[in-house]
């Protein structure tokens, strides 16, 4: 691609990166994507080149070209760079004080609640199994994980969108998520309203392309 307005740093098929493919394919900005990998490896995240760009070693993070080289870091705040510079008509991230703050309080109960909770799951489940006495921290983080799956199912009770009346980056953050609920064991039984709410994001045409570019 010549000139894309911005480089996204990713890893794999991960949640997190995965948030800023799906607005920027929404938005219709031209991007490409730098993969890099776990570790302090040449290629790594905890590499000197890439904490440069981020600090804290992890991805995503950006570079926008197209606005002097700036540099977002932190996915909930590339969410919001974006949303505010590249769409005027306000549609992802609120018109007004009013809608902006109730997306950004959905948008911060995921990247507060949802993501550590299960991300936390997924590491005990797969790369730091436990066993014996300490299996309850399994029960801890699968626990946790559903309240705040009971949460969005609530709120999903008489509503299609999470924040407002219309598909915000609160919904991309929190459908990321959602999308690796195996990797945990987690499941939708019991979660009618989430799982409608799920099998609907995942046919949007902006889903389809990020992640079949993230799989490559």
């Amino acid at each position: 691609m010549s000139n894309p307005k911005l480089s996204v740093y990713v890893s794999g098929i991960t949640p997190n990166p995965a948030k800023v493919i799906i607005l920027l394919e929404e938005l219709g900005i031209s991007y490409i994507t730098v993969q890099k990998e776990f570790g302090d490896g040449l290629k790594g995240v905890k590499a000197p080149d890439f904490l440069k760009i981020n600090p804290n070693g992890r991805v995503p993070a950006i570079i926008d070209h197209a606005n002097g080289n700036k540099i977002v870091w932190e996915s909930a705040a590339i969410l919001y760079y974006l949303s505010e510079k590249y769409d005027a008509s306000g549609k992802y991230s609120g018109t007004n004080l009013d809608e902006k703050t109730e997306v950004m309080q959905w948008l911060v109960f995921q990247v507060s609640g949802m993501g550590p909770m299960q991300g936390q799951l997924n590491y005990f489940k797969h790369r730091h199994p436990v066993k014996g006495l300490h299996h309850s921290v399994y029960d801890r983080f699968r626990d946790e994980s559903y309240h705040v799956w009971r949460v969005l199912e609530e709120r999903l009770k008489d509503r299609q969108w999470l924040a407002l009346d219309r598909f915000t980056i609160a919904d991309i953050a929190v459908y990321t998520w959602l999308r690796v609920a195996h990797v945990g064991e987690l499941d939708f039984k019991g979660f009618p309203k989430l799982k409608a709410y799920f099998d609907k994001i995942s046919e949007f045409s902006s889903v389809k392309v990020t992640y079949a570019r993230l799989s490559v």
